[in-house]
């Protein structure tokens, strides 16, 4: 077929890659379909490069796919596409964003220049092209080595902006990808400047529903890495006590904005954000989101515990474990071993982002400072 034919063909078939499920994608690629969409990158018409970058990034969902992809010679176009118009540049970050969760691929991505067109975009891009944009950042910055690099190349003062003033959804990119900076000590003392802080209270406050598991985790990487001792950070000090506080809020009587709903053994109902609980607790990620198109709106908790240790574990989860703690040491004691129970449930996901951890450790801490000849047995 001559060049027309191929590009039409191509297009034909990036167009069945963006809505085929992971069987079907595996197939696509068994099926040798990776060239044609590498030379529709090449010669395609815009419409079918730009379907060819979004094929390219659906297909690269699936881990064992961006290798060929890469092997493919997909990167170098994407790359050069990143400096295109408007549509090539928020759909190449799109697919580099897929690409690049691939450690291997992260240095030839940086080596080439991207990161440049990465920060314009999130400058002066379209929304689409901004949200992108700052999920490639995130992508990218989770090389403890390329960090320094990101940072340096100007992408904070965008991502602030996005955080500021973006879409829902892209306000949750920006949280995210600030947070995978914010993990070296050298970006954290530049947020602090920024007074970020304030900000993502006022997120937690009254942004979007969405963003707000994002913004939380952002201001749990700020809490964890800060060191808040220092007088002149006084208000950031309270900025942070302020957020943790407006976290742990998001659980309590059953309300309107509630998107899950806890039935407590005393017949008591607590309501709590699912996409939280979710983004902190593998188990409830699992229990919440797991299998199901729509999740489960309705819990019974284990009914072994009192309603008290459920609704310490509930706070303490929104507040990503930074909340008070009980006062009853008996509470504490059943927090302790509900904390344990939950983290130790099977979920199939890593243990890296379990706040049932910091819990449990902080349950550990002051049971331990609690100790006397009065309670050392029943402890």
């Amino acid at each position: 077929p001559d060049g027309a034919d191929q590009a039409s063909a191509a297009t034909a078939l990036a167009e069945q890659v963006e809505i085929a499920d992971d069987a079907s994608s595996a197939l696509i690629v068994a099926a040798g379909a990776l060239p044609l969409l590498v030379e529709l990158l090449h010669v395609g018409i815009a419409a079918g490069r730009w379907l060819a970058e979004v094929a390219i990034g659906q297909l690269a969902k699936d881990e064992a796919d961006r290798a060929p992809i890469v092997a493919a010679g997909a990167l170098p176009p994407l790359v050069e596409m990143a400096f295109g118009t408007e549509y090539d540049k928020a759909w190449a970050a799109f697919a580099i964003a897929e690409l690049v969760k691939d450690a291997t691929s992260r240095a030839p991505i940086v080596a080439a220049g991207t990161l440049r067109s990465l920060v314009e975009l999130l400058r002066v891009g379209t929304e689409q092209g901004k949200k992108n944009a700052a999920w490639a950042i995130e992508e990218l910055a989770k090389d403890v080595l390329t960090r320094a690099t990101i940072v340096g190349a100007g992408a904070l003062p965008p991502l602030m902006a996005l955080l500021h003033a973006g879409s829902e959804d892209g306000n949750g990119k920006a949280a995210l990808a600030i947070g995978e900076l914010a993990k070296d000590a050298a970006t954290r003392a530049l947020l602090v400047t920024a007074s970020v802080l304030p900000l993502l209270v006022e997120l937690l406050r009254a942004g979007p529903e969405d963003a707000k598991a994002s913004v939380a985790s952002l201001l749990v990487e700020l809490a964890t890495g800060m060191q808040l001792e220092n007088s002149a950070l006084r208000t950031e000090r309270d900025a942070l006590a302020e957020g943790v506080e407006l976290l742990a809020s998001l659980t309590g009587p059953v309300a309107t904005g509630h998107a899950v709903v806890f039935r407590l053994p005393c017949g008591e109902q607590i309501g709590g954000s699912r996409l939280l609980l979710a983004h902190v607790s593998p188990y409830y990620e699992r229990l919440l989101l797991g299998g199901m198109a729509e999740g489960t709106n309705d819990v019974e908790p284990d009914p072994d515990f009192s309603s008290a240790a459920h609704i310490a574990l509930l706070s303490q989860l929104h507040a990503l474990g930074h909340a008070a703690l009980p006062a009853s040491l008996d509470v504490l004691l059943e927090l302790v071993y509900l904390a344990a129970k939950v983290h130790g449930a099977p979920s199939g996901e890593g243990d890296g982002a379990d706040a049932a951890v910091r819990v449990f450790e902080q349950c550990e801490r002051a049971l331990r400072d609690s100790l006397c000849a009065g309670n050392c047995l029943a402890v």
